[in-house]
């Protein structure tokens, strides 16, 4: 089965794709750092290069506990070999960091049809070989397949500081492996490490090192010493990626015993986007008791309470199914005083709670009840796990609700372990049932309010979490007023009046006669709550409503009052006539116009494509011991060495033109792109293009299958140019002969809410705004932020935000061919017209895609009967910016 990437998954794939997309932009211009270049860009932050890295991109993703970091890394090799390497049959290196995770990661790539597996195929596009580093000794000749190939290894397999201790079979001589550098051409043989005779070194590690691999680190804070560097920098990847919850962020190179150095974070997500896509159960509902026995009751009954709860969910087809399992931690055994112990703990939910003994396991290092358990079955009778410190590495039960904690809740162990445990959510979709996509902790406590302080210091340090979300992730409870009340139930002193409520709250609130309550059946947003509270007369009913609206409300919404939220943005979107009704222009409809690839010229030039595969003027390797810190593989390339050095291992040559079209029409389709682009308009166009190259060019069709990346970049670029005239073309034809057919119009209005703001990464409290619309501010850049101090200051502005850059987070679009528009910056006038600015520096204003942008944002003005307005700026030029917001 498939699992689709979630929304912020698939932006980090692209901004993955886009870094790599540079590193070959810079490489092709021979810049002298293009790992570094592209990383400063696009991130507008330093870049730290490793010892023993230079040249080699070396990057990190964050995501916290729960965020699929094994799928997203397995998409990640197939793009890195894409956008980089111009290859969908890299060897990777996948390091974990320990035997447990190892075993867990070969299973997901190795079994038939685990998402895993098919992530991993579906990336490269090709067929692919998982093996461990022990299966790669035995079988040498896996190295040198057509196949991709991903080795999956501990980072202690390749340690150099282990080699006097165990021998390293990895670096040993192995004869099978001769043929793997026959034929191999001596500015190539050159890279390979060789013996103190000068000689190759026949190795699994050299072989591996005359592929680049392309090196995946799990959990990579465990892999930042000198020693790790070294020890890794001896395969001279093309590309290091780091996904880990908690990156370092000191940079302390030098320092005399213990240098640090900080990783370079390419894209973070944070836990509220992880929450937002159904991936983790948040809030954390957080309760306090006195007494370890009331701790045991209290976990009992929220966890009975939450069965009932999804029984009566799950009776919904489109709902799977629930049985919430409830995680103890028990007190560890002590010499001289008395603990409540695992054993303990069991007798008390068996003889004081009448918990069914079938329904208990316990999970300890020295005992293992579960076992290999498929706990998510429908038949498996587990309800209670007791464990003391911690759960066994890789062990994983979404179904896990509710933690109880007679131990010491603060402790590292039972951050990471524990409510770790609990936050991932069942089948990664959120329920939309409120009491069902949260957790639930009860903990043996005098003070909760210092145990949460540490719980969420922790959840930063341990798991990931950026501290706005690790502030909202707990929530202080106290004990409930009404115990046995249930989940979603306010108490009133007088029925409901439905008719005071929007039809569409319907299905969401009803009205409990004989417990006189209201029932909130679904996640109410603000205006819902607003409302409901609104349809209520009483002044102690409305604050019941709004404290349940407090206690309930979604993650990453400001605690305060109904009232305090600003009003909603609304921006008026552009939608078209089709067939006598108008829909919204999305891209799709845009791509439509754009395709008559008839007339777009399918013969490449020399310039465009290269007849014959041209190596850069220099490429060196060394192994460096005369500085500390700097022993282990350096590589300097200028041009495009690196890339060539691949496009000279054979492949290509069983393929026929038709395979190379078909592939070729696959990667102009790939994540969605030129959804508008039938396949009877794009490969017969691409067939004459290859057809142009062999016939015209006399380019063999094994040369250009090794090429086929770097051709497939050709031709998404000019189908993409192709495409944005023929758009400017049918837009013109459109508005000459039907101009009433586009228009921007609040029929199709995009409403930003403030509790659907969620920039991923937030403004530093450096500058005071007054003036946006929202507490949260997205981040900006330093030009950015001047543009933005001009919108707050001008006087007919009466609002603006800063727009995030993907729907995920909020962000207002508009289409484009291919993909979407997000604008910098949404503004409200005080005419209640709304103008849209984009800022660009003067580099890349002049770029087809920045000037395709302009005329979509023109255009979108221009439709609107001067509602909008549209305001493209230059270099500060502040001067349009005012034309543009004057009243």
């Amino acid at each position: 089965m498939r699992l689709p990437l979630k929304n912020y998954q698939r932006e980090t794939i692209l901004v993955l794709a886009r870094y790599c997309a540079g590193i070959r932009q810079g490489l092709a211009r021979e810049n002298p750092r293009p790992e570094r270049l592209a990383y400063e860009s696009l991130t507008e932050r330093g870049y730290y290069t490793p010892p023993g890295f230079e040249g080699v991109p070396y990057v990190c993703i964050r995501l916290p506990t729960g965020g699929g970091k094994t799928l997203l890394a397995a998409h990640a090799v197939g793009t890195i070999g894409d956008k980089l390497l111009g290859t969908d049959r890299p060897v990777c290196l996948w390091i974990t960091p320990s035997t447990t995770i190892r075993d867990q990661t070969l299973r997901g790539l190795q079994k038939q049809h685990h998402p895993l597996r098919l992530a991993l195929q579906d990336s490269l596009a090709s067929d692919v070989e998982v093996l461990t580093l022990e299966d790669a000794l035995l079988r040498p000749r896996a190295i040198q397949s057509s196949a991709a190939l991903v080795i999956v290894t501990t980072i202690q397999s390749y340690r150099i500081d282990e080699e006097t201790t165990a021998p390293r079979k990895i670096y040993e001589d192995n004869g099978y492996l001769q043929v793997d550098f026959h034929d191999v051409p001596e500015w190539a043989r050159s890279r390979l490490a060789r013996d103190e005779n000068g000689l190759v070194n026949l190795s699994l590690a050299n072989a591996i090192l005359l592929r680049r691999p392309i090196v995946v680190m799990d959990e990579a804070h465990n892999a930042r010493t000198p020693i790790s560097f070294a020890s890794l920098a001896r395969f001279a990847p093309s590309f290091v990626l780091e996904l880990t919850a908690t990156p370092e962020q000191v940079h302390e190179p030098n320092h005399a015993s213990k240098p640090r150095f900080a990783s370079n974070v390419l894209h973070a997500c944070s836990a509220l986007e992880l929450k937002n896509e159904g991936m983790i159960k948040l809030p954390v509902d957080l309760e306090s008791r006195e007494d370890w026995l009331e701790v045991l009751a209290a976990t009992v009954q929220r966890r009975n309470e939450l069965e009932t709860v999804a029984d009566y969910a799950t009776e919904d087809p489109g709902l799977p199914f629930l049985r919430p399992i409830a995680l103890i931690q028990a007190q560890a055994k002590h010499k001289t005083r008395e603990t409540h112990t695992v054993e303990a703990v069991k007798d008390a939910l068996i003889n004081r709670l009448e918990v069914p003994e079938h329904e208990i396991r316990i999970c300890t290092g020295s005992l293992d009840e579960i076992g290999d358990t498929e706990l998510m079955a429908g038949d498996c009778p587990i309800r209670y796990i007791i464990t003391v410190d911690k759960l066994r590495e890789g062990w994983d039960c979404p179904l896990a609700y509710v933690l109880g904690s007679i131990g010491n809740a603060s402790t590292p162990t039972a951050v990471e372990q524990l409510i770790g445990r609990i936050l991932r959510m069942p089948n990664a979709n959120p329920t939309r049932v409120p009491a069902l996509d949260r957790a639930y902790a009860f903990v043996l406590s005098k003070n909760v309010v210092q145990t949460a302080m540490e719980l969420r210091d922790r959840m930063v340090e341990k798991c990931g979490f950026d501290e706005r979300s690790a502030e909202e992730a707990l929530r202080v409870s106290t004990r409930q007023t009404q115990p046995g009340l249930g989940f979603g139930r306010i108490p009133v002193s007088r029925p409901l009046e439905p008719e005071k409520l929007p039809p569409e709250m319907a299905s969401k609130v009803r009205y409990d006669a004989e417990q006189q309550t209201i029932v909130v059946d679904g996640l109410l947003n603000q205006s819902e709550a607003q409302a409901l509270r609104d349809s209520v007369d009483d002044e102690g009913d409305k604050q019941a409503i709004e404290d349940f609206w407090q206690r309930e409300r979604p993650l990453g919404i400001a605690p305060k009052s109904l009232d305090s939220f600003a009003k909603p943005l609304s921006v008026p979107r552009m939608a078209v006539e089709i067939g006598g009704r108008f829909t919204l222009f999305e891209p799709v409809e845009l791509e439509t116009f754009a395709w008559d690839l008839n007339a777009c010229d399918p013969a490449l030039t020399d310039d465009e494509f290269a007849s014959d595969i041209r190596v850069g003027s220099a490429a060196t390797i060394d192994i460096r011991g005369d500085e500390p810190g700097r022993s282990g593989l350096v590589t300097k390339a200028t041009g495009d060495v690196r890339l060539k050095q691949l496009e000279l291992i054979g492949e290509g040559d069983d393929w026929t033109q038709r395979e190379l079209v078909l592939w070729l029409d696959r990667a102009l389709h790939q994540d969605d792109s030129f959804m508008g682009l039938p396949l009877s308009e794009s490969q017969p166009w691409i067939n004459r293009v290859v057809e142009s190259l062999v016939t015209d060019r006399k380019i063999e069709v094994p040369m250009i299958v090794r090429r086929r990346h770097r051709l497939a970049d050709i031709i998404r670029v000019k189908t993409a140019d192709h495409g944005r005239k023929q758009t400017r073309k049918a837009t013109n034809q459109i508005l000459d002969t039907r101009p009433e057919a586009l228009a921007t119009t609040t029929q199709f209005c995009a409403t930003i809410e403030e509790q659907d703001y969620a920039p991923s990464q937030l403004e530093p409290d450096t500058h005071i705004f007054n003036k946006h619309a929202f507490d949260l501010i997205g981040s900006m850049n330093n030009e950015e932020r001047l543009c933005a101090i001009e919108l707050d200051g001008h006087e007919n502005v009466e609002r603006w935000i800063r727009n995030p850059s993907y729907a995920s987070q909020g962000g207002f679009w508009l289409p484009k061919s291919p993909g979407r528009f997000y604008p910098d910056f949404i503004v409200e006038l005080k005419s209640q017209q709304i103008v849209i600015v984009e800022y660009k520096n003067s580099k890349l204003a002049s770029d087809p895609e920045e000037q395709h942008k302009r005329a979509v944002g023109e255009l979108w003005a221009d439709r609107s009967d001067g509602q909008c307005r549209f305001a493209y700026v230059i270099d500060c030029d502040w001067g349009t910016l005012a034309g543009k917001l004057a009243p």
